[in-house]
Formats: C-alpha cells, sequence, structure tokens
C-alpha cells in the first residue's frame, strides 16, 4: 500500500498565538472561509464566479463568462424589475449548506469581535450547533439595532458584524446584500456606525483574515486609513 500523503504543518505566527490567548484576535472571514462547506449532495458553495453562472442562466438564459458577478446582478436587478428575485436567487445558491469542521473550530475560541463579508449563515449555525461553544455571537447588520442592550442579553456574547448584509435579512431595504455595482458605491448606509465599531477594535486588535484577497476596496480602505502608528496588524 502507498503510504497516505503527510499533512502539511503549518507555522502560526507566535504574535497571533499570544493574541488568541489574549483575545484580541478579530477573525474576518471572506468568501473562501465558506469553501469546505457542503449540501446534502456534497456540494460546495459557490464563488463569485460560479454566483454569475447562476445568475446569468436564470435571468438571461446564458453564460456571461466576460462579466464579473457585481455586472450580472446589476443587470438581473434591471431586467426583473427589482432586486427581490435576484437576492432570492442568491439565497437559493447559498441554501442547504452546512458549517465545516472550520466553521466549527471557530466557536473553540474567544474572540474579541467577528467580522464577515459574506451573506451565508454558516458561523451562526456552527455555533448554535457546537455544544462546547466558549461564546455567544450577537448578530449586527446595521447602524440602528441596540448594542448593549442585545450584548448584554446573552451569556459570554461576541459582536458579530456582517458587514454586506445577511440571508437572513435579504428584503430589508436598510441594508441590502452588497451585490451590484449601485449597492457597492452606497454600502455604508445604514452601515457607518458598523464599520466604525470595527475601526474602533481595530486599532487594539488583530485582525486575522481567513479566506479573503483583500480585494475588496471597502475593506482596504478600513485598515488602510488608520492612522499609521495604530494600524491593526493583519494576518
Amino acid at each position: 500500500m502507498g503510504k497516505r500523503p503527510s499533512t502539511p504543518v503549518i507555522k502560526i505566527p507566535d504574535v497571533l498565538v499570544e493574541a488568541v490567548k489574549s483575545k484580541r484576535v478579530i477573525p474576518f472571514l471572506g468568501a473562501g472561509a465558506s469553501k469546505e462547506s457542503k449540501n446534502a449532495a456534497g456540494k460546495q458553495p459557490p464563488d463569485a464566479d460560479q454566483l454569475r453562472d447562476i445568475l446569468a442562466q436564470k435571468f438571461f438564459g446564458k453564460p456571461m463568462p466576460h462579466r464579473d458577478v457585481m455586472a450580472v446582478a446589476e443587470m438581473a436587478i434591471a431586467v426583473s424589475g427589482g432586486s427581490g428575485l435576484v437576492y432570492e436567487a442568491v439565497r437559493q445558491a447559498f441554501d442547504g449548506f452546512q458549517p465545516s469542521p472550520a466553521h466549527n473550530l471557530v466557536t473553540s475560541f474567544n474572540w474579541r469581535m467577528i467580522a464577515t463579508t459574506n451573506y451565508d449563515c454558516l458561523i451562526e449555525r456552527a455555533y448554535n450547533t457546537c455544544p462546547k461553544a466558549v461564546q455567544t455571537p450577537v448578530k449586527f447588520i446595521k447602524d440602528d439595532e441596540p448594542v448593549e442592550d442585545r450584548m448584554q442579553a446573552v451569556a459570554k456574547p461576541v459582536a458579530y458584524l456582517k458587514l454586506h448584509g445577511c440571508l437572513d435579512h435579504i428584503f430589508d431595504r436598510d441594508v441590502p446584500l452588497v451585490l451590484s455595482r449601485e449597492q457597492f458605491a452606497s454600502y455604508a448606509q445604514n452601515r457607518t456606525h458598523l464599520f466604525e465599531r470595527l475601526k474602533q477594535a481595530a486599532r487594539e486588535s488583530t485582525l486575522l483574515f481567513i479566506g479573503y484577497r483583500l480585494d475588496d476596496p471597502h475593506i482596504r480602505e478600513l485598515v488602510y486609513k488608520l492612522e499609521s502608528n495604530r494600524r491593526p496588524r493583519a494576518t
């Protein structure tokens, strides 16, 4: 019998280990953090190109490989007479996926805060199903939510900021999914305080980017706008 391939050993920087121990880390989850999740058919969630293909086929009946997902979403919203049908198509595209072992592992650490640009609810499901979760995430998606009241209402709370919207709130006109260019340009509406809370916490924390390529201009702006001598450590 051939030998099984060895599992690669990943060296975790000592500074990150100490930051985790001190509860100073903010995991920042991007699309790649959800790719190992699977549904009942064993499929993985769509990435940006796959979501583009889903929308293109549903609303135009043909592939649009030379356009990005935002362009296709914008066109789909225009031809469908509104965003509702497009948002529902996005919800269906991510429906039925379960948390991966990595999502479950997230629940075993004490975090200063959790942030994501993902729409999915995999982190919420992981915390709800892991009996040994050490914190209780309190989800925030817009500015007018009563932060202190909600944080004090649960044991061992950790703020969970969903910066680009949530599949549980796809019809909330105050905070639409950040999907099209138009929405991207006005993403901050009703999210100003949400981003400010992340900025404030980041100044004294380590940002741990997971499944994220730092290609979101708003997140780059969030990091680089911090004063240079108080900029968060990003790992």
